[in-house]
């Protein structure tokens, strides 16, 4: 895997500066504390696993889930596109969780969002959560691309993949580490998991959960803990 170590990364918004640009095949990754990768070169916000619509879908099944999630994720997701100003937003995979009953209160919520951000580009590689609930709501205004999009020297999919030729960054299975500190401190952190020939991006969904993982020895972990992205200074969990 190529690359330079991590260094502080900072952008025009006010608050910016707690990421870390990762170098990776000679393009520059910005690792940011809100679940979310920007490559440089190509002007390309990427976040997996946004499972837009799940504490609805909860409420309507009958489970007293808080209110505001998707609200909440679609705000933060407007101040990325503000601050880094992406030509395009790549969604990999699980862009909803699933066909929701009512979809009027999704609609009103969704269109005047689309609506501020319409000179972005919005790309779906399809997730099996997508793929279950069918194409995303026409006021997303997102480009259905299928299960792989190519970008050299990416390979971009929901679930992780080998593939022949091409690095792959995918999403799927949420990651986090479990981190051990002196005095058995321990945390369980969402992070960004880079091996030798394919990453891992967390979950960008405020109501989606963490899977555990076990880095391998060649991985390299960059957790997100407390608004910042950083290289864990205690070992992860084996």
């Amino acid at each position: 895997m190529a690359g330079n170590g991590p260094r502080p990364f900072g952008s025009r918004g006010p608050d910016r500066g707690r990421g870390l640009e990762h170098a990776l095949h000679g393009q520059r990754l910005v690792l940011l504390p809100e679940r979310a990768l920007f490559w440089r070169e190509k002007k390309m916000l990427v976040v997996a696993d946004a499972h837009f619509g799940k504490a609805q879908l909860f409420r309507e099944r009958g489970v007293p889930v808080p209110q505001g999630t998707t609200a909440a994720d679609l705000q933060r997701l407007s101040r990325l596109l503000v601050d880094l100003a992406p030509e395009i937003l790549l969604v990999l995979g699980d862009l909803t969780h699933g066909p929701i009953d009512n979809p009027n209160i999704y609609e009103r919520l969704v269109a005047p969002w689309r609506a501020t951000h319409k000179h972005v580009a919005m790309a779906l590689v399809s997730g099996n959560h997508d793929r279950r609930g069918g194409p995303p709501p026409a006021s997303f205004g997102f480009e259905w691309v299928g299960a792989v999009r190519h970008e050299a020297p990416f390979v971009f999919t929901h679930q992780p993949q080998s593939p022949a030729a091409g690095y792959n960054l995918a999403g799927h299975l949420h990651p986090a580490v479990a981190m051990r500190g002196r005095g058995g401190l321990a945390a369980t952190l969402p992070c960004f998991c880079f091996g030798p020939q394919k990453a891992l991006l967390p979950a960008f969904g405020s109501f989606t959960g963490c899977q555990t993982i076990r880095p391998g020895a060649e991985d390299q972990v960059f957790v997100i803990a407390d608004e910042a992205v950083i290289a864990p200074a205690v070992k992860a969990g084996r």
